[in-house]
C-alpha cells in the first residue's frame, strides 16, 4: 500500500481486531468527523483505538461502507450504546429501539442481559430488572425458561423477583435442573442458594425435602437435613435473606381527591397500612412498557384498567380499556407460549342482563394470564392467549366482575348472582348461594377482589359506603370486615377532602417503592 493510499486510509483498533477504512467514508460518523477535523488522532499514525462489542462494531462499518445493516438481538443494545456514542441518535439508534420493541420476548433473554448496564441508553439493567421481576412467574413457566443457559438462570434468580413464596424460586430451579438433569445437576447447590430459606413458610419445606430431585441429590435424610441447612440459616442474623420478596403483593387503594390529585395506599395482607401518599395525575407520564424500579403498573375493574404510578417522581396516571389493552397485547408479545394457550366455553345460563354485544375481563395470577369473555349466554375463558387471540377477544363493558384466587375464578354478575370456575377442572362451576347478598349491595357500587393465592376469602367493597366485606370460599358465608375511614387528608392545594374510592384492588409494589417511600417519609 502506497503512502499517499495510506494517508487517505484511518486505522481502527477495536479491541482484539484492526480495521482500515477510508477518511472520507468515517467522517459520515459525527464522531469522527469531529476526531479528523481537529486532528485529534495519534501523531504519525492515523490510529483511533476503541473498545466496542465486534459484531456490532462490524456491522457499524459495514453501514458506513455499503448503507445496509443487519440488526439482531444478539447486539442490538451493544449497537444502540455505540450509535449514542458516535453521534448517531436521529438515524441508527432510533433503527435499534424500533427493533428491539417489535421482536424482543423472553426467549432472548440470554442475549440481552449481558449487553445492559445501569448506564445503557434505550434499556438499562433497572428496566430489564424490573420487567424480569414483575413477569418472573410466567416466564418461569415457559418453555423457554428450560433452554435458558446457567448464568442466565443465575441472574434473574438472584433479583428481588416478585413471588408469592419462595417455593416458587424453587420450583422454577428444579424444573430447570431436571430437564437435563446430568449436565445440570453440578449447578443444583449454587442456583439454591439463590433460594431465600428463612422466607419459605412451613408447609413447604416437606415438599422440598420429598422433591426427587432433591432427594437423589443427598441420598440420605441426613445428608438432605445437612444440604439445607448450609444453603440457608434459619437464625436470620446469620444469612443473606434481608428482603423478603414475598411481601410485595399488596392491596392497594386509591381515593381520589380532585381530578388531578389521589391518595395511593397500600395495606398488607391484613389489611395494615404500609404507604399513604398524596400523589398528582400526571398525563405525560411515559406508557413504555418497560420501566424503571420505582414504578408499578396496577389493574383494576377486573383487569379492565390499569394505573401507572411513578413513585420517584410522585405522579400517576390512569390508563383506560384501549391503553391497557395495549400493554396487555405488549406483555403477550414479550412473554406468551402459544404452546401453553387453551380455550374453553362455558354456558352458566345466568339472568345477568348486557348492554353490550360482548365484554372481556383480565386476570393474572403466576404463571397465568387469563381472558374471560361474554357470549351471550356463554362464556369464554382464554388461558395465556396469543396476542392475535387476545386482541379477538377483548372487549370492555361492565355487566360483571371478576377475581382470581388460587385455582378459581370467582365471577359476580350485575344480577348479584355469584359463580366460581374451577381452573384445573376446565371451568367446571357452580353458583355460591349467599343468603341476603342481593338486600346489601347495588352491583354498580362494587369492587371484587381477592389476594390471589394462599388464602380463603374473596373481598367486596362498597365504594359508597366504603364497607369492606369477606366472602370465606371455603365456608360460603359473608361477613363485614369494616369500614374504610377518611383521615381528613387534603389535596396538594390544602383544600378539598378525599371523598370519591377510585379502586381497592391486589397488586405487586416493589421493594425499592416501598423502601423509597420510608426514606423520604424518616426524612419529613
Amino acid at each position: 500500500m502506497d503512502s499517499l493510499e495510506t494517508a487517505d486510509q484511518i486505522t481502527i483498533v477495536n479491541r482484539s481486531s484492526e480495521h482500515r477504512i477510508s477518511k472520507n467514508l468515517i467522517r459520515r460518523i459525527p464522531y469522527f468527523e469531529k476526531l479528523l477535523s481537529y486532528d485529534y488522532l495519534e501523531s504519525r499514525e492515523n490510529k483511533v483505538e476503541l473498545d466496542f462489542d465486534e459484531k456490532a462494531f462490524k456491522w457499524l462499518l459495514n453501514w458506513i461502507e455499503f448503507g445496509d445493516i443487519f440488526i439482531e438481538m444478539d447486539y442490538v443494545i451493544n449497537l444502540s450504546n455505540m450509535a449514542d456514542y458516535f453521534g448517531l441518535k436521529d438515524q441508527l439508534e432510533q433503527d435499534c429501539a424500533r427493533y428491539f420493541r417489535e421482536n424482543f420476548s423472553s426467549q432472548h433473554l440470554p442475549s440481552v442481559i449481558p449487553q445492559v448496564t445501569s448506564t445503557t441508553k434505550y434499556l438499562n439493567s433497572g428496566y430489564l430488572s424490573a420487567f424480569i421481576c414483575r413477569y418472573f412467574l410466567k416466564i418461569s413457566n415457559k418453555t423457554v425458561w428450560l433452554d435458558y443457559p446457567f448464568e442466565t438462570i443465575e441472574y434473574i434468580c438472584a433479583l428481588d423477583l416478585m413471588i408469592h413464596s419462595e417455593y416458587q424460586v424453587f420450583d422454577a430451579i428444579v424444573k430447570w435442573v431436571s430437564f437435563k438433569t446430568d449436565s445440570r445437576k453440578c449447578h443444583l447447590e449454587n442456583l439454591l442458594k439463590l433460594v431465600r430459606w428463612c422466607n419459605l413458610e412451613g408447609k413447604y419445606l416437606s415438599k422440598v425435602k420429598e422433591n426427587e430431585l432433591i432427594v437423589s441429590y443427598t441420598k440420605t435424610r441426613t445428608l438432605l437435613s445437612l444440604f439445607i441447612s448450609r444453603l440457608c440459616s434459619h437464625d436470620k442474623t446469620n444469612c443473606n435473606c434481608n428482603i423478603d420478596r414475598t411481601k410485595q403483593g399488596c392491596f392497594v387503594v386509591i381515593e381520589e381527591l380532585d381530578d388531578k390529585n389521589s391518595i395511593i395506599k397500600v395495606l398488607d395482607s391484613n389489611f395494615l397500612p404500609l404507604v399513604n401518599q398524596v400523589m398528582q395525575s400526571d398525563e405525560s407520564l411515559p406508557l413504555h412498557f418497560f420501566h424503571g424500579k420505582y414504578a408499578s403498573d396496577i389493574s383494576f375493574e377486573s383487569g379492565r384498567k390499569m394505573i401507572r404510578i411513578d413513585w420517584k417522581r410522585n405522579k400517576y396516571r390512569l390508563y383506560d380499556f384501549q391503553a391497557y389493552k395495549l400493554h396487555c397485547l405488549k406483555m403477550l408479545k414479550c412473554i406468551s407460549d402459544k404452546q401453553q394457550s387453551e380455550s374453553w366455553i362455558v354456558q352458566t345460563q345466568t339472568t345477568y342482563a348486557s348492554s353490550a354485544a360482548c365484554e372481556s375481563a383480565f386476570l393474572e395470577v403466576n404463571d397465568k394470564f387469563l381472558v374471560v369473555h361474554n357470549e351471550l349466554d356463554n362464556f369464554r375463558f382464554l388461558e395465556n392467549p396469543s396476542a392475535l387471540n387476545f386482541n379477538l377477544h377483548a372487549g370492555n363493558g361492565d355487566t360483571y366482575m371478576a377475581t382470581i384466587l388460587d385455582d378459581s375464578i370467582y365471577m359476580l354478575t350485575n344480577k348479584l348472582e355469584f359463580f366460581q370456575f374451577n381452573i384445573e377442572r376446565k371451568l367446571e362451576f357452580k353458583k355460591i348461594e349467599i343468603r341476603g347478598f342481593e338486600v346489601e349491595f347495588n352491583f354498580k357500587n362494587l369492587f371484587l377482589t381477592s389476594k390471589q393465592v394462599n388464602d380463603d376469602r374473596v373481598i367486596i367493597v362498597d365504594k359508597i359506603k366504603k364497607g369492606v366485606f369477606c366472602l370465606n370460599v371455603s365456608t360460603q358465608k359473608c361477613k363485614s370486615m369494616g369500614r374504610i375511614i377518611d383521615c381528613k387528608s387534603k389535596s396538594t392545594d390544602g383544600q378539598k377532602e378525599s371523598n370519591v374510592l377510585k379502586t381497592f384492588t391486589f397488586g405487586f409494589i416493589s421493594m425499592d417503592s416501598s423502601k423509597l417511600y420510608l426514606k423520604r417519609k424518616s426524612t419529613k
